[in-house]
């Protein structure tokens, strides 16, 4: 008999699951509490790793028109606005790993990957259900659903950074607070300085915050996040930390909204009997290494790969998800805290830390990146 794969969440960890799942013949329903599929957030960098799998899914070319392929990345002092360095993407990335870079609004992937979803006949898309209460029973995992009871032999919990089921069923804590905040808007980009509508992602780096845009909806509307050190609860991120240049694009934001950053530890268990994590249920981490996203949709496909290979044993297949998973996982996360660490210094530190990244040649920033970017699908 078939297996049959439940999925709590229906966000790009969930959607992506599901479809890799299916992929691989398994009969997947995936439960939402949403009543309509309505992303928040705003922008996403979809590096190479997860763009890869979106490519095997045959789901990326269905993003064209809503895609961005960024030159590079631009890296600038927040003060005086010097370029300190660039990192090429665009045919760079697509010759370095075989897929490209690109830049998508949440929405705009969510509602892609959901159209890819209802147009396969083994996966059932159920809104308005969140899953609550799991337990084992016997050979399946049994939960409620909008209130009613289901069966499954897997559960897959993607049901993001405040997992009822990972506090719950696995019994472990909530989200901790990572001591920062970020300031997020998406902007018409004709309401946005001209300089800063391009094909790039621009990273403005000061002491204590840093800045980042990009154009997303197809560089119709441009991704703007201010990211600052401390638990401040003000309606506008800080200013001095930027100077004019800068100022121009975040004074351009009639309004913000606040974020706390929150992280989980990635090293507990994801897996508990027939139950298993994925994403930022498992393993949610500061966006500054922009791998979100990304890692949640490596997670599909791994979750996928290793129930394909042992059909005739699932639970082993869920641990081997996370053995396989849970390293990089914390790689990401660790390289997240440093690049907060980075990109906040002041003083001296950030004189240095400005030469040493200026005086780099772009081979060996490319290869600083190769472990990250350079990941690729299994078979």
């Amino acid at each position: 008999m078939a297996i049959r794969v439940a999925i709590a969440g229906a966000g790009i960890a969930g959607l992506t699951a599901a479809l890799a799942l299916a992929a691989r013949g398994f009969s997947v329903s995936v439960f939402e509490r949403a009543a309509a599929l309505e992303e928040i957030g705003a922008g996403i960098q979809l590096s190479p790793n997860a763009t890869s799998v979106l490519k095997r899914l045959g789901v990326l070319g269905d993003l064209a028109e809503s895609l961005i392929e960024p030159v590079g990345i631009e890296i600038r002092n927040a003060r005086d606005g010097r370029r300190i360095v660039m990192i090429p993407l665009g045919e760079v990335a697509r010759r370095r790993y075989s897929a490209p870079y690109c830049l998508v609004h949440r929405a705009d992937l969510q509602a892609v990957l959901a159209t890819a979803a209802r147009a396969k006949g083994s996966i059932a898309l159920r809104l308005g259900a969140e899953v609550s209460a799991p337990r084992e029973v016997g050979e399946e995992v049994a939960f409620l659903a909008g209130g009613e009871e289901q069966r499954a032999d897997i559960l897959i919990a993607a049901d993001g950074l405040r997992s009822s089921i990972r506090t719950g069923y696995l019994g472990h804590p909530g989200p901790a607070p990572l001591g920062h905040v970020a300031w997020r808007a998406t902007l018409p980009a004709d309401a946005a300085p001209a300089e800063m509508r391009r094909d790039a992602t621009g990273l403005w780096i000061g002491p204590g915050a840093h800045l980042v845009h990009y154009p997303v909806h197809g560089g119709r509307s441009v991704n703007v996040v201010v990211i600052s050190r401390g638990t401040s609860s003000a309606t506008l991120p800080p200013a001095a930390p930027f100077g004019r240049d800068a100022r121009r694009l975040i004074d351009a934001v009639p309004n913000w909204t606040l974020w706390p950053l929150y992280g989980l530890d990635p090293a507990v268990p994801w897996v508990r009997g027939r139950v298993a994590l994925i994403g930022d249920a498992a393993h949610a981490m500061a966006p500054s290494a922009a791998q979100g996203g990304a890692q949640a949709i490596e997670d599909a496909w791994v979750l996928a790969a290793a129930l394909a290979k042992r059909p005739e044993s699932p639970l082993t297949a869920l641990n081997d998800y996370q053995r396989a998973r849970s390293p990089r996982t914390a790689r990401v996360a660790r390289e997240a805290l440093r690049n907060l660490a980075v990109y906040e210094m002041g003083g001296l530190p950030a004189i240095a830390r400005n030469i040493v990244l200026g005086a780099m040649p772009t081979p060996r920033l490319l290869a600083r990146l190769d472990w990250l970017f350079g990941w690729q699908p299994s078979e």
